[in-house]
């Protein structure tokens, strides 16, 4: 297989410089002082050559590369059936399109933190949205960098990073209240990574709501499940208790669409044996078995929100609201019932 050409080809067969070929090549020859002979020398070479330049080649200098890249909390995310990502994705091709940017996604792994926000630096793209835990070191390796990044469904200690969440506290208090509001006093919750910021912040709302009713959160009725892959043996031994409780908020639907398949083989029935509230309220939640009552945020609208910070940030334009919060709400299904 042929070699590809590359920039520094064309530049030696012209006898210039590579930059010199990237300004001419990007028309920007007589902004910068470069001689006609000279842009002609370099356009007959990059014929001769069959030069196609590159997203990288264009960023020497300066262009823009009009694309920006989506980083999760693990690359193998991508490859899910979960009704999150699809919202996710959903609320950001479609704000790309509508910003005329295209979008790479970050699935190569790496577990040193300075690689990896070199790879996301390196001019492929112009900016990041990102979903990681609090304190992760790319990020910090990517802010003490000036690279553009927009946290979603997550968001820093840092007040200058921008970031686009919900009010994921008032989430877990609107959990509660229900469960509470239905008689159970009996209440657990399955949380996510306790590094995760938005499963932390659910998990204080639900458990001051139970605090300023009286009540309190039994340790052992808190398990912690990141993912519906997880390990699921703290959920099943809390189940198996002859204390179990009778409700449960589990942090988020593709969580709680597996916790509801382990109750079903332990045979404990989904509403009358135990409730179930979730948060993310996809429309997979209609299609579960009972359907499932859950909190509810605007994946798609918030997603496409923050994507448009993002393209606004690094297109220079002014940015009047670079952190936002959306409020949740909680959509009741068959998941739920009055304790028996």
């Amino acid at each position: 297989m042929a070699r590809r050409t590359t920039i520094n080809d064309v530049a030696r067969r012209a006898a210039v410089g590579k930059v010199t070929v990237s300004y001419v090549l990007n028309g920007r020859a007589t902004e910068v002082g470069i001689s006609s002979e000279t842009s002609e020398r370099v356009f007959a070479a990059a014929k001769e050559l069959d030069y196609r330049p590159s997203a990288i080649a264009r960023m020497l200098v300066g262009s823009k590369a009009d694309a920006i890249a989506v980083v999760f909390q693990h690359a193998r995310y991508f490859s899910t059936s979960s009704m999150f990502l699809s919202e996710v994705m959903r609320g950001v091709c479609e704000a790309c399109t509508d910003q005329n940017v295209d979008l790479l996604l970050h699935t190569k792994s790496t577990d040193d933190a300075r690689d990896e926000a070199n790879a996301l630096s390196d001019g492929r793209v112009d900016g990041v949205l990102m979903l990681r835990d609090e304190g992760d070191p790319t990020l910090a390796a990517l802010i003490e960098r000036q690279f553009p990044v927009v946290l979603f469904f997550s968001r820093s200690s840092d007040p200058n990073v921008p970031f686009v969440d919900s009010d994921n506290f008032s989430g877990g208090k609107l959990a509660a209240g229900h469960l509470l509001s239905l008689g159970h006093t009996r209440l657990g919750m399955v949380a996510g990574s306790p590094k995760s910021i938005d499963s932390s912040d659910r998990l204080q709302g639900f458990r001051s709501t139970l605090e300023a009713a009286g009540q309190s959160l039994d340790p052992a009725h808190l398990v912690h499940m990141p993912s519906p892959t997880a390990d699921p043996e703290e959920f099943l031994k809390m189940v198996d208790r002859s204390d179990r409780p009778s409700a449960l908020f589990v942090w988020s639907d593709d969580v709680a669409f597996e916790c509801m398949r382990l109750l079903h083989e332990r045979g404990i029935q989904i509403p009358t044996d135990m409730s179930l509230v979730g948060f993310d309220s996809t429309s997979a939640c209609l299609r579960a078995v009972p359907p499932l009552t859950s909190v509810r945020q605007p994946i798609a609208e918030m997603a496409a929100s923050a994507t448009s910070i993002l393209t606004s940030i690094v297109r220079g334009r002014e940015v009047s609201t670079r952190q936002i919060v959306f409020p949740p709400q909680l959509d009741i299904r068959g998941s739920t019932s009055p304790i028996l």
